[in-house]
């Protein structure tokens, strides 16, 4: 039964993740800027959204339709 425990657990321990490529497959990040403006850009389009379809859902109807 130890075997086995200490079988499991040399099986499952910590190893090198296997993700890690190291230097020379990785490539080169944002730069902080860069992702500042996108995301940022990108959390203003999705407010313009949300705020048009509130708008559009939430609007009386016109004088005309009565």
């Amino acid at each position: 039964m130890r075997g086995v425990a200490a079988a499991a657990v040399l099986a499952l321990g910590p190893s090198v993740a296997w993700a890690d490529h190291g230097a020379g497959l990785r490539t080169e990040g944002w730069s902080p800027l860069l992702t500042a403006l996108v995301f940022g850009g990108l959390a203003f389009v999705t407010g313009v959204i949300v705020v048009v379809i509130v708008a559009v859902l939430t609007r009386g109807e016109s004088p005309s339709e009565r």
